[in-house]
């Protein structure tokens, strides 16, 4: 069975194309022609109303193509000589627009399309070799030597000299700070320049592509908008280039540059006025801050740090000439914090400030049973370690100012050492103090001291603690009030000095290892099926690898207090006796018979 056509197939879909197109539907639309051109395919109507679909969908290419077939068909058409003339200055053929369109004008000269046509095209020509293009070879000389050093042919042949057999990384130059700031502020200036309101539809689909909340648990959605997202900025992308080559930016430059003297003033007057408004926002947020410091706030600071950071990122050192100045203040009172944390109290117990100093070297701590100043204030935020290391090492490889240098390599030595990353988080601490000792700051030399002290005591290094504790309380005496600090660091220094209890079972493994390494191969596979069967019995009723003292039993376990005649004992660990019941009837007790 064959699907019947409609009746006026041809006139209903190149109608229901047409007011597609006047609704900026042109993907519906083109099919709505496409369907018509299918089923009549010389008719003129379809060919020119397709052809004004493709060029405002920018698809000069086709609509070019669109448009010469249908002259073809009917040679005095003047939409399908419009469409071409038009097609063609959407491709960068400006002059022979511009005879097409003189050609039409001379026939039709209502409604002005073909002069239209013609202004456009002339004026874009003096733009780019004009009057309007001005003194380019002394204005813009070092710009276009730039271009033309930058420029590569795809399609010239390379010849290779000398072939490496050893395979070589490509390195990419990394751009610094400000090299980066220049070039994500040009790039955002010449979408503004060229699309207008529509820049930030670009910015946002800029943000929307890298952003990782985009993938969820529904894989073929997240496709989907991937590729709307994807298909949307390429072809902003697009427009944004063949405005462009239309228009090039210099000529942009110049037309600014011939401004009014007082369009100048009202810019001088923003810009001095957006300066002083700067200045007043950072010293009030830097206040705000100090006084944290002082109250040893650490959650505040860290709070009120970050909105200050926000604040000047998004300043420029044209808007904000002592920005270098502001960063140095805020993190060396970020330092100030973060030292501020490392003191004792002398209203907690002996075991308190124990508690303190393991909760603040990364040391496995209980629950407190008291209230601690310094556990309360400590930032704790739930966040995922990776990424957080990710954003502060991509921040600090194109990092100018030094004591922000310190801060982020703090971060970075803090949150590798959460990820039991000792050896990098060394290095980066290691880092820290180096670059705390070329500015001359004694703060963030001591708080990358407590970064590799934390990792130290983690992993048990307690004789280079020690050492460290020496080191730090000589660099203290730099401190305009050195006496909290020193009385901290005795403490860790006695805390590291403290004997511990060994690890019966990690020694029993390391004799074990010993006495096979030095076994032959069939022996040794005995020893260690019988190792594991050992491993199995409980401690009083096996032989121990490791000599050792012998445990006398004293009566307190469920094994020998329920010991009966010929009755096997059951492997495992032994469990103590529970507890008595005890009543909360005062006078009764329970006792046992």
């Amino acid at each position: 069975m064959e699907e019947k056509s409609i009746f006026g197939a041809l006139t209903v879909y190149r109608e229901r194309g047409a007011y597609l197109r006047r609704l900026e539907q042109f993907e519906k639309s083109k099919d709505a022609y496409d369907e018509a051109h299918r089923t009549t395919s010389d008719d003129v109507r379809t060919l020119t109303g397709r052809s004004q679909v493709l060029a405002d969908a920018v698809k000069p290419k086709q609509a070019y193509s669109d448009a010469e077939i249908a002259l073809k068909l009917e040679p005095t058409n003047m939409i399908a000589r419009n469409m071409q003339a038009r097609a063609l200055h959407t491709l960068s053929e400006f002059e022979r627009a511009v005879v097409m369109n003189y050609r039409g004008y001379r026939v039709r000269r209502q409604p002005p399309y073909f002069m239209e046509g013609i202004n456009q095209g002339v004026e874009t020509i003096q733009d780019c070799i004009g009057v309007n293009a001005g003194n380019v070879m002394v204005d813009f000389l070092p710009l276009i030597k730039q271009l033309e050093t930058d420029h590569v042919d795809d399609d010239e042949p390379k010849k290779v000299t000398r072939v490496s057999r050893i395979p070589r990384m490509e390195r990419k130059k990394q751009l610094t700070q400000m090299q980066a700031r220049k070039q994500q502020t040009l790039e955002r200036v010449l979408a503004m320049k060229y699309l207008g309101p529509m820049a930030n539809d670009k910015f946002f689909l800029q943000n929307l592509c890298k952003n990782s909340r985009l993938k969820s648990a529904n894989a073929k959605g997240s496709l989907e908008l991937k590729q709307l997202a994807d298909e949307a900025l390429n072809s902003l992308t697009d427009r944004q280039k063949m405005l462009h080559s239309q228009r090039p930016y210099y000529t942009i430059k110049l037309a600014e540059k011939s401004e009014s003297k007082h369009q100048n003033k009202y810019k001088e007057a923003t810009l001095a006025r957006e300066r002083d408004i700067g200045a007043r926002t950072a010293e009030k947020l830097l206040r705000s801050i100090g006084i944290s410091v002082r109250r040893n706030k650490i959650m505040d600071l860290i709070s009120q740090a970050e909105r200050l950071q926000v604040f000047l990122d998004t300043k420029t050192p044209r808007t904000l000439p002592e920005k270098d100045h502001y960063l140095d203040r805020l993190y060396t009172a970020v330092g100030d914090g973060y030292l501020s944390q490392y003191r004792l109290s002398y209203t907690l117990s002996e075991q308190g400030n124990k508690r303190r100093i393991a909760f603040l070297l990364g040391l496995p701590v209980g629950r407190p049973k008291s209230f601690d100043s310094v556990m309360a204030n400590y930032p704790n935020k739930f966040i995922d370690t990776n990424v957080a290391a990710a954003k502060a090492k991509a921040t600090l490889d194109m990092c100018e100012n030094a004591t922000m240098r310190c801060w982020l390599m703090y971060e970075m030595s803090r949150l590798l050492a959460s990820q039991r990353s000792y050896a990098l988080s060394k290095f980066y601490a290691k880092r820290c103090q180096k670059e705390a000792q070329e500015i001359d700051s004694p703060t963030w030399w001591l708080n990358g001291c407590f970064a590799l002290m934390s990792g130290d005591m983690q992993q048990g290094n307690y004789n280079e603690v020690k050492m460290q504790v020496d080191e730090a309380y000589e660099y203290t005496k730099k401190l305009p009030e050195p006496e909290r600090v020193q009385a901290f660091l005795l403490k860790v220094a006695e805390m590291a000095s403290e004997t511990r209890p060994a690890d019966d079972k990690k020694a029993i493994l390391q004799r074990e290892n010993h006495i096979l390494k030095v076994m032959d191969e069939p022996e040794k596979t005995q020893a260690m099926v019988l190792f594991k069967r050992l491993a199995i019995v409980p401690s009083g009723r096996r032989f121990s690898v490791l000599p050792r003292k012998v445990e006398r039993s004293d009566g307190t376990s469920v094994r020998k207090h329920r010991r009966q005649n010929r009755l096997s004992i059951i492997p495992g660990p032994e469990k103590p006796l529970p507890p008595l019941p005890k009543s909360d009837t005062h006078g009764f007790q329970i006792f046992d018979l």
